[in-house]
């Protein structure tokens, strides 16, 4: 059989796709119909998870082992926990900008704090890291941010003071105290 990338004989070596990113590549739609179909609104009884799998087969067009579908059903799960998590804290956030004496800092941090004790409420300890290390990333990108806005200061300073030194070195030399100025001056920066 010859490979359908470089046309030369062997085996096609095109890569397959994992059964759980088929799940999780399906649209939308079609992963609330699943979670739907285990677990109806209506009061009634869902379907086991071998009635899912031929569901799945015969209405996707492929197979998945029970262990993926169940690593799908958590993932779906997560997922559903930090939409709802999201919600709330636009919510929170949303009823505390009515009063005009919060900052957006602070609406800011409400929400983060309400979402953060969501996902640790629901068990999900990956995720509260994965939000630490969004926050710390945040705090050093504020922080390189002042550093920066800091040595554009001192840069433009030195430049007035070059800019000085060479408008009174053309204008005939230095008086000592001017040269002391200027040394002071810079060894502030």
């Amino acid at each position: 059989m010859a490979n359908e990338r470089t046309g030369k004989p062997g085996w096609d070596s095109a890569p397959k796709v994992r059964s759980d990113a088929k799940l999780k590549g399906l649209p939308e739609v079609d992963q609330e119909t699943l979670w739907l179909l285990m677990h109806p609104t209506d009061g009634t009884d869902g379907r086991n998870v071998e009635e899912m799998l031929v569901h799945i087969q015969e209405e996707h067009g492929f197979t998945v082992s029970v262990s993926t579908f169940y690593e799908w059903l958590s993932y779906y799960r997560q997922q559903q926990r930090m939409v709802k998590a999201a919600e709330r804290a636009l919510q929170a956030k949303l009823q505390l900008a009515a009063d005009p004496s919060i900052t957006p800092e602070d609406l800011e941090r409400v929400a983060q704090t309400i979402f953060t004790a969501e996902m640790l409420e629901a068990g999900d300890v990956k995720g509260y890291v994965a939000l630490a290390k969004v926050g710390l990333a945040r705090k050093s990108l504020e922080h390189d941010a002042r550093r920066i806005a800091l040595l554009e200061s001192k840069a433009k300073r030195l430049d007035e003071l070059e800019a000085k030194a060479r408008e009174i070195k053309s204008g005939g030399g230095l008086s000592p105290e001017t040269l002391e100025v200027i040394e002071k001056q810079l060894k502030l920066l």
